[in-house]
């Protein structure tokens, strides 16, 4: 189990995966989460989504609206039980089993947080970071945990903030930047 750090939801717990997936540590999300603030009114969407922490995360700091996305069945399962067993309301999310860069090509929404959290094996590219600006507004922020070893073209991104814990490296790039 994984404690919601803080919130509406703080010191419930979710269920952790049975099947292999890296969760976010403790320690990461109380980071990213002291630097995002309250999220009320804001748009947030949990890319690779795993156990839907990082998201559950935003809807307990108040984000209006979190869409959860994976491609792995077993993710979108979890982090759907999570969301109904910490009793979050079905208006405030949607989860949708696809592709990142699949779901990305179909959604016409725009975002005010991209939370992701790819798998330390999985190779970003320019393609990537080009999808999400196309779906943020203006102001908005892309918030990456990444392995200090694994490799991305980024592009014209640039990170207003980069922290490194352990293995991960916490990247927060913005639109501005």
């Amino acid at each position: 189990m994984s404690k919601i750090i803080s919130g509406r939801y703080g010191g419930l717990y979710i269920a952790n995966p049975k099947h292999s997936i890296r969760p976010t540590t403790g320690k990461v999300k109380e980071y990213i989460f002291n630097v995002l603030q309250n999220l009320e009114g804001r748009r947030v969407i949990d890319l690779f989504c795993g156990t839907g922490a990082l998201g559950i995360e935003a809807l307990s700091h108040n984000a209006e609206h979190v869409t959860f996305v994976d491609n792995n069945s077993r993710s979108i399962q979890l982090s759907y039980s999570n969301l109904e067993s910490i009793k979050a309301p079905d208006n405030t999310w949607k989860c949708i089993k696809s592709d990142v860069l699949k779901f990305f090509q179909r959604d016409k929404n725009k975002y005010d947080i991209i939370l992701a959290d790819p798998p330390y094996e999985l190779e970003l590219n320019e393609t990537f970071f080009n999808l999400c600006r196309e779906h943020l507004n203006p102001e908005a922020l892309l918030i990456l945990e990444y392995s200090r070893r694994g490799k991305f073209t980024s592009g014209e991104w640039e990170a207003i903030k980069k922290k490194k814990m352990g293995d991960t490296i916490v990247y927060i790039f913005s639109m501005t930047s």
